[in-house]
């Protein structure tokens, strides 16, 4: 895991979760399975299945889903 995160330089948060203990509680039935969770802690979007996120209309899909108002900045 370390070699693939280095190797790819990711700039966000990923969870080896080798015990189910996470995917369970979630209700994970597929991979890739993205969650997007505020620094509030909310779980505020899902996905499932291979998206394109590098796009400007996934970005800002992205800002509103976390912005306390619901309008990104």
């Amino acid at each position: 895991m370390k070699a693939y995160l280095g190797k790819h330089k990711l700039t966000f948060s990923v969870l080896l979760d080798r015990d189910s203990r996470v995917s369970t509680l979630y209700g994970v039935r597929a991979t890739p399975t993205r969650f997007l969770i505020n620094r509030a802690g909310k779980l505020v979007a899902g996905s499932i299945g291979p998206r394109d996120w590098d796009t400007e209309a996934a970005r800002r899909l992205i800002a509103t889903l976390l912005a306390p108002d619901g309008k990104p900045s």
